[in-house]
């Protein structure tokens, strides 16, 4: 963890090292996308978007991953599972890792169905960055993350649920 600029209280803009490790950890299923070369592809080939939806989602998104790779705090261990708290929201921020990565090895597999891709691919990114950030006390984070779920999940819905 590197600090460079006090922010407030015990917030720091840095570099948080285990930020980055969640974020690439995450991204794997899209790393091996062009490995893996599904057949059918509906979550990149997406036509029925609302673009200001879809900006809103972006924005949320990319500020998430932004306050989860560049905010560090002082008081907070690297990994820490000392208490209660720590062990409850890092085992829930696994739990949502690894129903993404099943919900992907399943639309790899041409699974690809509708709640399915919702819950897996929508609602379950942004809980492993709520989730995450709870357990790093990123309370910031948590706040984007909380809208990121919001619109991602009203994004996925409209596009494989109500179609």
């Amino acid at each position: 963890m590197l600090k460079f600029t006090h922010l407030f209280k015990n917030y720091y803009l840095g570099v948080s090292v285990i930020g980055i490790i969640a974020f690439m950890i995450q991204e794997i299923p899209y790393i091996i996308m062009p490995l893996v070369k599904p057949v059918h592809n509906p979550i990149m080939n997406m036509q029925n978007e609302i673009e200001w939806l879809v900006t809103i989602q972006n924005i949320l998104g990319v500020l998430t991953m932004a306050l989860l790779m560049l905010i560090v705090r002082d008081d907070v261990g690297l990994f820490s599972l000392k208490t209660t708290k720590e062990k409850t929201f890092f085992a829930l921020t696994v739990l949502m890792l690894l129903i993404n990565f099943i919900g992907w090895t399943a639309y790899y597999l041409e699974y690809q169905y509708g709640w399915l891709i919702v819950i897996s691919q929508f609602m379950a990114v942004p809980l492993y960055y709520l989730f995450y950030g709870v357990w790093k006390s990123n309370y910031p984070m948590v706040g984007t993350a909380a809208l990121f779920l919001i619109f991602h999940t009203i994004n996925g819905f409209m596009n494989f649920v109500t179609q």
